[in-house]
């Protein structure tokens, strides 16, 4: 009998090891592990640069040393393939900053040269920019960015198009840069295909300005200004696009840029096949003003006045006589260039951000909400973008500031 109770306490004992969990706690942010022989169970709670908290959480089972249950998502930024530094590629990007990246679901986008008027939620977030990467490189994983600027943002929206990052309470617009528009400069292609060559492959555009009347997502009818050479072939043209623009739609009423190659169908409505569609005006234009005798701010024109869903945003002159355009091979006003839709306010702004990216000049942003200054050596820029409201654009002498102007 007492041999038998011997054995007995002995088995216990044995169970007790094998089965009777040991807690430790991991030095990997505070994790908890209960360790016995046979298994163990991990409560984790680990560091993670990937996830909105700072931390990887769940649940984690082991029995004789294979993991039979694990419910959390452990992302790791290692990429097993040489980063692709920036100067070792082209890439084709016409509205966006080629250098200022970041890759989000699998896309990289580039800074948008355009300024939003964002009216979303800046607290929801469908993702962040968590991880920051020397700034010569290309991004290759989910989360990363070569810009300081960028990194901890919050992805607000996103489609297949663009982009809308919370940048320190700031929404920042960002552009697709798609595959096909990035390879390698010394010939071998970083994607399937490259886009064309523009050293070697120039396209001349036929163009004009006309005005949407019909549209659906695969073609839009439009009627051409009185003063477009477009306009002696027809007072309506069908632009097919030859793809589906899905859920897009410029709005009836807006004044859109077509340009064209090849010739214009002679049928009624005469059609012309198309997908490059302007909708911020010319791109390239000249600016030259004239000095008013006294320094005062003079209203110019709303943007609703040009299209009803146009942004409230009242544009003005400071210190400013005139402001002309040469634009289209045209010399006009300003304003005459924005209500033949030769020109757009958002336009405007798109290339002062251009200028800013490529060197030529420099600007200044403000911590109000995100009014920025633009300085010329003739004129300075504003777009207000305060927390109270405030999108108006102010075109002035050189020596304006946003106090001058408040």
């Amino acid at each position: 009998m007492k041999n038998k109770k011997v054995v007995i306490l002995i088995v216990v004992i044995i169970a007790l090891i094998l089965l009777f969990p040991i807690p430790m706690r991991l030095k990997d942010g505070g994790s908890l592990k209960f360790q016995a022989l046979l298994y163990n169970v991990t409560f984790y709670n680990k560091l993670s640069h990937t996830t909105d908290d700072g931390y990887i959480k769940g649940i984690g089972i082991e029995i004789l040393g294979v993991e039979i249950f694990n419910n959390t998502i452990i992302e790791e930024h290692t990429v097993t393939e040489e980063r692709i530094k920036l100067s070792d590629l082209k890439i084709k990007v016409e509205d966006a900053s080629a250098n200022e990246l970041v890759k989000f679901n699998g896309n990289i986008y580039g800074k948008s040269f355009m300024v939003i008027d964002y009216g979303g939620d800046l607290n929801k977030s469908i993702g962040k920019i968590d991880f920051l990467i020397e700034e010569q490189y290309l991004p290759q994983l989910d989360g990363e960015t070569n810009c300081k600027e960028f990194l901890g943002a919050k992805v607000l929206e996103v489609n297949d198009k663009s982009m809308i990052l919370n940048v320190n309470n700031v929404a920042v617009a960002f552009t697709l840069i798609e595959k096909e528009n990035i390879r390698r400069t010394n010939g071998k292609l970083l994607f399937e295909k490259c886009g064309e060559d523009e050293e070697n492959n120039i396209v001349n555009y036929n163009s004009f300005v006309g005005t949407v009347i019909e549209e659906t997502t695969t073609y839009m009818i439009v009627e051409p200004n009185e003063d477009e050479i477009e306009r002696k072939s027809a007072d309506r043209i069908v632009i097919n696009y030859g793809t589906d623009h899905h859920d897009y739609l410029y709005g009836k009423g807006r004044k859109v840029i077509i340009q064209y190659t090849g010739y214009i169908k002679e049928t009624y409505p005469a059609q012309i096949d198309t997908d490059n569609i302007l909708i911020f005006g010319y791109e390239d234009f000249e600016i030259s003003v004239k000095k008013a005798e006294k320094v005062k701010k003079t209203k110019i024109l709303n943007d609703m006045e040009i299209h009803k869903n146009n942004s409230d945003v009242n544009l003005y002159y400071y210190g400013l006589e005139e402001v002309n355009i040469k634009v289209d091979n045209k010399t006009m006003t300003l304003e005459e260039a924005i209500r033949s839709g030769r020109m757009t306010i958002d336009g405007l702004l798109v290339r002062a951000n251009k200028d800013v990216s490529a060197g030529i000049i420099k600007s200044e942003t403000y911590k109000d909400g995100g009014t920025t200054e633009w300085y010329y050596k003739d004129y300075t820029i504003i777009k207000c973008h305060s927390l109270d409201g405030d999108r108006d654009v102010y075109i002035g002498i050189p020596e304006m500031r946003l106090k001058d102007i408040k």
